[in-house]
């Protein structure tokens, strides 16, 4: 019987570790986002002394307040979209939420929900339900870029415009109708002597 219950137990066991790590893998992952984080945040690691208190910051505990204190914050894990989740996010980190939540309210302008300037679960959920998240990441790239151009010295940080253009992600090709004469693109005429 103690067999047959080890055996049960472990069946049950595969089963849901084989249901988290769908889940998982379906999510946005700070991990996936992380080295692209650090290349653009560079020897401080993107974390300011005046905030953070007045010490040289490992890697490490970079990163730790980069995932615990913004993308777990943002509920990064919990967006599909890992294209979504890092242009948001890093907008975060980068430029902060914002005077008045301006840029989570952006966000939540570009998605289509009442802008509050507090990015919820449900916001996330209307994200995760949107047919082309392509679309969402280009059009809060225009923001970042619409933003950054506003700044005072936006012309001195190329970095930030280059930053953002990071994010952007292929559109998807429209298919194109054929042409009635497309042997004309093909023609090759004689070299002239």
């Amino acid at each position: 019987m103690n067999i047959k219950k080890s055996i049960f137990f472990l069946l049950i066991i595969s089963i849901l570790s084989f249901i988290s790590v769908i889940y998982v893998n379906r999510a946005a992952s700070f991990q996936k986002y992380a080295p692209k984080l650090l290349k653009f945040e560079g020897k401080g690691y993107g974390i300011h002394q005046p905030i953070w208190g007045n010490k040289i910051f490992t890697k490490e505990e970079a990163l730790y307040i980069h995932k615990h204190y913004y993308w777990n914050k943002y509920h990064g894990n919990r967006f599909k979209s890992q294209a979504i989740a890092e242009v948001l996010i890093d907008h975060l980190i980068n430029a902060g939420e914002g005077k008045g939540g301006q840029n989570i309210i952006a966000f939540e302008k570009i998605i289509g929900v009442n802008p509050d300037a507090k990015l919820s679960i449900s916001d996330v959920n209307v994200v995760n339900q949107a047919e082309n998240p392509n679309e969402i990441t280009n059009a809060y790239v225009e923001y970042r870029l619409r933003y950054y151009r506003s700044l005072k010295g936006a012309d001195k940080n190329s970095g930030w415009m280059k930053r953002a253009k990071s994010f952007y992600v292929e559109k998807p090709e429209k298919k194109q109708e054929p042409e009635e004469n497309i042997i004309e693109d093909y023609i090759v005429l004689p070299a002239s002597k």
